[in-house]
């Protein structure tokens, strides 16, 4: 059976209890990783070291049958393997350090080359925090910019329907293989990525989501990003592991500033106080994204549709402002509670607006 270096280190991953840095010691050892297929036991033994029940379970599964089973396994579930060998393997994330060797990618829209920003943040958000991932993600789709993020509940699920919402490309990372659903809550988003973007993971197919993937899945977050913003993160969380790995990886790294009091902004608060971006609006990215990608908006706001009345056009311009409650829209333009509450109605019907929790209202862009 001829393999190549990419159906070795296909070959390797799927070996059980292998890590990465076993592979890269293969690799080290073997002038060519095409020569763990056929080389004597006691060279894989030695490039191995201390790792014998390792050596074992390769040197058991070096047969046919076994990688056969691998290939056939990822053709049935629609995975596209794609190896630090391949052309296709996205350069932004061969450049990190610590690059996998395989990730595997199911989705029917695949694409690593245009500019991809990471939104990630706490799993507690707070309303605003859920708006704000959505929104910037949203506006972002808009400018043709794909959002990563690591299917987590919070953040990460606003960013992903934020892309989403705005017709635009997401690209989930997991912890855990491409045949599990975690979080189970997100199954219907994670079919929707599949189906508009792609789901990617280091991780075979059956792999369960162990609490020490999730650390390492933050590397390839940002690794194949051109920057990621912290919406919301407590002083010790995966974002700020993910805003680590982004600055040494040289990545931009925006946050949004929090409520001082809010523990979940407080990592947030403290990156912009060591230097990080510190995020306002869209265009805060959009400008440093223009020096590497020609940047043209897809999809230009849509004017207000002739059938909005005067009152309702009214409600609407000072909604759109930003994000605000129903007593400030009372203040502002003059209308009785009793009139405003079916115009925001309407407004909501039609799609202009939203309602948030505590009765504040947002404009759909």
């Amino acid at each position: 059976m001829m393999l190549k270096q990419r159906d070795i280190v296909i070959w390797l991953n799927h070996i059980e209890g292998i890590i990465h840095k076993d592979i890269e010691h293969l690799a080290n050892y073997f002038y060519n990783i095409e020569e763990v297929w056929h080389a004597d036991e006691k060279h894989i033994i030695n490039a191995l070291t201390d790792r014998s029940i390792i050596s074992g379970r390769i040197i058991e599964n070096r047969n046919e049958r076994f990688v056969e089973k691998i290939f056939g396994s990822l053709d049935d579930n629609n995975i596209l393997p794609l190896t630090i060998f391949d052309s296709a393997y996205p350069s932004k994330l061969k450049n990190i350090y610590d690059p996998p060797y395989v990730i595997y990618v199911k989705g029917n829209k695949i694409d690593f080359d245009i500019p991809l920003i990471s939104i990630v943040g706490t799993r507690r958000a707070t309303p605003y925090g859920k708006w704000a991932a959505h929104q910037f993600a949203k506006e972002l789709a808009k400018w043709g910019v794909g959002i990563i993020s690591g299917l987590a509940l919070g953040i990460d699920t606003c960013g992903h329907k934020g892309a989403l919402d705005g017709n635009g490309y997401t690209i989930g990372v997991l912890g855990c293989g491409l045949g599990q659903y975690y979080p189970a809550s997100n199954r219907a988003l994670t079919d929707e990525i599949f189906k508009k973007g792609c789901v990617i993971s280091e991780y075979c197919l059956d792999t369960p989501p162990l609490k020490y993937h999730f650390p390492a899945r933050n590397r390839i977050v940002s690794g194949l990003s051109d920057g990621v913003i912290i919406i919301e993160a407590p002083e010790k969380s995966g974002a700020l592991i993910t805003a680590g790995f982004a600055l040494d990886q040289g990545k931009d790294v925006y946050a949004l500033p929090g409520n001082i009091n809010n523990i979940q902004s407080k990592g947030a608060n403290k990156l912009i106080r060591d230097g990080a971006r510190i995020l306002l609006e869209v265009d805060d990215i959009i400008e440093n994204l223009k020096y590497r990608y020609p940047m043209d908006k897809m999809n230009e706001k849509q004017s207000i549709k002739d059938d909005l009345s005067d009152l309702e056009i009214r409600v609407f311009n000072v909604i759109k402002r930003n994000p605000i409650n129903i007593d400030l829209i009372i203040n502002e333009t003059g209308i009785k509670a009793s009139e405003l509450n079916p115009i925001l109605t309407i407004l909501e019907i039609k799609g202009y607006i939203n309602q948030m929790p505590g009765k504040i209202f947002t404009a759909v862009e």
